[in-house]
């Protein structure tokens, strides 16, 4: 069965265990079972929000989408992980008060559906953890100018946001499950919101390099453990090389580590079959060191800046 249709049966799967919590939750007057149906039910949201990038990340360049959709993962990362925090903060607050006013609840359907969400949400994690960590090698991504393409395997971080979802959801049921125990034995109502709190620390603790990993991506930031001076000794290990500028360097998705510069070339006589053996000794370098998308442009010594980053609009970023 291919990724996508997978991710789809966990999306009917879990709209199931929602409507059957909701029902059950009204029955049974279970404030954590319709707390876990909402939180499931954004969940599954979620996991829609995963199918429909993983949809758009297959898609090829075209002239207008040049970068086709390479920024799906994370932008489907990002938004699952955000809505992840809120949802979680919204648990506490509302566990917090449930602690404060106890109510009556009915441990009986906590227990048996609690147990149901469990196995669900459990199996959902499983197979969206595994799916995270294929090799993915159905993205081809060919272009004409000069840059290299070396597909190194990373887990899919719109995968990951997913899986994070499910595993949250199945921490929250077994929660479910604990409290209902406690509550048909020994009537203490306000476990369920103690183990919420918890679970929702752990789960704000462990989403949170995500969150951080996907907006820095989407923001372009330069996220990679290469140094400038390391950088420095690569670019200009050629002799003929004043300098080089105009450097960006980003990682749009998990799959694809972005570097474009300028290099200012001491010699404007150089022949072209001596300029790309230069460059072709750079490109070798960096791929080495991570690089999978590189672009270098060649310039001549009146070119010269005095500096590595861009200047937008005079100031020096």
């Amino acid at each position: 069965m291919s990724k996508e249709k997978k991710i789809f049966w966990i999306i009917i799967f879990n709209s199931l265990i929602v409507i059957s919590e909701i029902f059950f939750g009204i029955i049974s007057n279970s404030f954590a079972l319709i707390a876990d149906a909402l939180h499931n039910t954004g969940d599954v949201l979620a996991i829609a929000i995963t199918y429909m990038a993983i949809k758009l990340g297959a898609k090829k360049t075209t002239f207008k989408y040049t970068f086709g959709f390479i920024k799906a993962e994370m932008m489907a990362a990002f938004t699952n992980t955000m809505f992840l925090f809120i949802t979680m903060l919204y648990m506490i607050y509302e566990s917090i008060n449930r602690f404060l006013n106890p109510e009556v609840i009915e441990p009986g359907y906590m227990i048996v559906v609690g147990t149901i969400a469990v196995i669900a949400n459990g199996v959902s994690a499983y197979i969206l953890h595994s799916l995270g960590v294929e090799h993915d090698h159905g993205h081809d991504h060919s272009h004409d100018h000069s840059h290299e393409h070396n597909h190194h395997h990373h887990g899919d971080a719109n995968i990951q946001s997913a899986y994070l979802h499910m595993l949250s959801d199945a921490l929250i049921s077994v929660g479910v499950v604990v409290a209902g125990i406690f509550i048909y034995y020994f009537k203490i109502y306000y476990i369920d919101s103690v183990l919420t709190i918890i679970f929702s620390i752990y789960i704000l603790k462990h989403s949170y390099p995500l969150l951080k990993k996907s907006f820095l991506s989407l923001m372009d930031v330069n996220t990679t453990d290469v140094s400038q001076e390391s950088l420095d000794e690569i670019i200009k290990s050629d002799k003929s090389i004043l300098e080089y500028n105009d450097l960006h360097i980003s990682r749009p998705s998990s799959k694809f580590n972005f570097i474009s510069f300028h290099i200012v070339l001491d010699d404007d006589e150089l022949s072209l079959s001596n300029i790309e053996k230069i460059t072709h000794s750079i490109k070798h370098k960096l791929e080495h060191i991570g690089f999978n998308h590189i672009l270098i442009q060649v310039d001549s010594s009146k070119h010269l800046k005095n500096q590595t980053h861009c200047d937008y609009n005079g100031a020096v970023i």
